[in-house]
């Protein structure tokens, strides 16, 4: 699939098949989604694949899936056959960032403090893009569940207390489903500034 239609292709599906995702092609996504930018090359992102059927069911329950259904959605939470949740470790950028060629211990950013942008935030959606993006190549369909209950996920996944948890990534065969209301806010026209900001791309 060429990258333009990839791209276009991409969005948030809300609803599966019951069909499964094979291995092979779930190894391949989660390569590549291991390929995005990382400050220092920390790679302080991790992913927690979950394929098990009760498991996908308490994730639904502590994503709400039961408001989804009494908003008219499916049980796309639940439903889905593989949950990737993404991971980042901010100790890893320091722990990276103490060592010598990046400064050493007495470095600015040696310590959270330092980094006036928190970049392991940036490589984490780097890497969910990634993912999102992987997914749609291998002709499959995937929507992300953000934070509900991060902590009671933690617990569930055993997912150490260094290590936090940006949502849920659903991954599936794609089938109707009915699409966000959001969507009919259409796209911004000024999102694009030349040389400065008072200059929009359209003049």
């Amino acid at each position: 699939m060429e990258f333009d239609e990839v791209v276009r292709r991409r969005r948030m599906v809300r609803n599966y098949t019951d069909d499964p995702v094979d291995g092979e092609v779930l190894d391949r996504i989660l390569d590549r989604a291991q390929r995005a930018p990382s400050a220092g090359f920390s790679q302080g992102v991790s992913f927690v694949v979950i394929t098990g059927e009760e498991r996908r069911a308490e994730i639904a329950r502590l994503g709400h899936e039961e408001e989804y259904l009494a908003d008219g959605f499916d049980p796309w939470i639940s439903r889905a056959p593989v949950h990737v949740v993404i991971c980042v470790s901010m100790d890893a950028y320091l722990e990276r960032y103490r060592e010598e060629d990046k400064g050493g211990p007495d470095s600015r950013t040696a310590n959270e403090e330092g980094w006036p942008i928190p970049y392991w935030w940036v490589d984490a959606g780097a890497s969910m893009m990634l993912l999102l993006l992987a997914v749609v190549d291998e002709g499959l369909a995937a929507g992300f569940l953000g934070s509900h209950n991060l902590g009671e996920l933690s617990t569930l996944l055993d997912i150490p207390d260094h290590v936090a948890p940006i949502g849920v990534v659903t991954i599936g065969h794609a089938a109707d489903d009915r699409r966000s209301g959001s969507l009919a806010r259409g796209r911004r026209s000024d999102a694009i500034h030349r040389e400065h900001w008072e200059s929009p791309a359209g003049d």
